[in-house]
């Protein structure tokens, strides 16, 4: 299951660093204002889609265990 599951868990934890990150460095504090919204709207959704995967698989994985 690492195998499959390692460029997603890298995907979330890039998404999730990037939302810590983001509001120390503003390029233009309007502009960065802006879009913080929709940025933090979009790094949520990545890190819940991969949550919400990763739980569903593990689900199926047991079923197939029994």
């Amino acid at each position: 299951m690492n195998d499959r599951w390692k460029n997603r868990r890298r995907m979330a934890w890039i998404a999730l660093i990037a939302g810590v990150v983001y509001p120390f460095f503003p390029i233009d504090p309007q502009l960065a204002a802006t879009m913080a919204t929709s940025f933090y709207l979009f790094v949520a959704g990545i890190v819940s889609v991969y949550t919400g995967a990763v739980t569903v698989d593990d689900k199926w994985q047991r079923k197939e265990d029994e």
